[in-house]
């Protein structure tokens, strides 16, 4: 067998595992000696399965884990497909007869293997490859951690962010991530609706209101990202500082799958002085609201 890249925006494709099952079993894992898929290319798998011994119709069923990566970002996916195996009974001199057919494979033609030569003047052969049709499993990806919070929770690509506890202008507006790379960057730089090039702004303040100068330099202008990828979101520390997620320290170019209850503390030298809380509203499983509350011990 081989898979394909057949997508038009001209970028590789990664297979990162592939599976194999008859009817309802469990999963077996399939060697694969490859992983890139350049844009057009296809390379070739081999598919084990059980021992073939009695007439009638076979199931097989694939599952491919595939990813696209941008940079240091990687969407994860798994597909299924299902493969029919008709067992003709060749008589007892002879090893079965095995007609290869795919879903939505219109051509009609046959792949033909034989335990023998056959001398058959009607048998059907043909060469031609039969396409299987490859079906989003959604489920599997969650059961393979390869999207998702767990097995059972998620968080869509256009969940709402509210921000709260926040002054006039520090953080978007409440909605869908909308900028170009579906990423916001959270730091002391003004925010695009202050005219400056950050999303969230990180500032903090004295007892009396007033901005403290020393403690915020602290922050970098760029000092986080917050983006959804595979069904998560996900923290990347872009400051040379670091900062802390529940008291855990992170260096620069780490990132953090968040969790619901998470905390975000800027500052790794005074983690109590500036915090976000994460937290999301869930339904049917889905995290379509996720709220990112600003916590410091001095307020504006």
């Amino acid at each position: 067998m081989s898979i394909g890249n057949l997508s038009g925006v001209g970028r590789p494709l990664f297979v990162t595992g592939l599976w194999s099952r008859e009817g309802s079993g469990a999963w077996r894992e399939e060697n694969l000696g490859w992983e890139r898929l350049d844009a057009g290319e296809s390379r070739p798998i081999s598919i084990v399965a059980n021992q073939i011994e009695h007439a009638g119709a076979h199931g097989l069923q694939l599952l491919i884990a595939l990813a696209s990566r941008w940079r240091w970002r990687q969407e994860n996916f798994a597909f299924t497909a299902n493969l029919t195996l008709m067992v003709e009974d060749a008589g007892s001199d002879k090893g079965p007869v095995v007609n290869i057919g795919g879903e939505s494979a219109g051509h009609g033609n046959l792949v033909y293997i034989s335990g023998k030569n056959d001398t058959k003047p009607d048998v059907q052969r043909s060469d031609e490859a039969v396409q299987l049709a490859l079906v989003r499993a959604e489920r599997e990806e969650r059961r393979l951690s390869l999207r998702g919070l767990d097995a059972d929770n998620w968080i869509p690509r256009n969940a709402e962010f509210i921000w709260k506890d926040f002054g006039e202008g520090d953080a978007p507006f409440n909605g869908p991530i909308m900028t170009q790379d579906g990423m916001l960057a959270a730091g002391r730089s003004r925010t695009r609706r202050q005219g400056g090039e950050g999303d969230v702004r990180l500032l903090v303040f004295d007892a009396d209101g007033g901005l403290d100068e020393t403690a915020s330099r602290l922050i970098s202008r760029r000092h986080f990202e917050l983006y959804i990828e595979s069904d998560r979101l996900i923290l990347r520390v872009t400051a040379g500082s670091g900062l802390r997620v529940n008291g855990n320290a992170y260096g620069e170019g780490k990132t953090v799958r968040l969790a619901d209850g998470d905390v975000i503390a800027p500052m790794v030298s005074a983690p109590d002085t500036l915090c976000l809380r994460v937290n999301f509203r869930t339904e049917h499983g889905s995290a379509r609201q996720i709220t990112l509350q600003r916590l410091a011990t001095n307020r504006k």
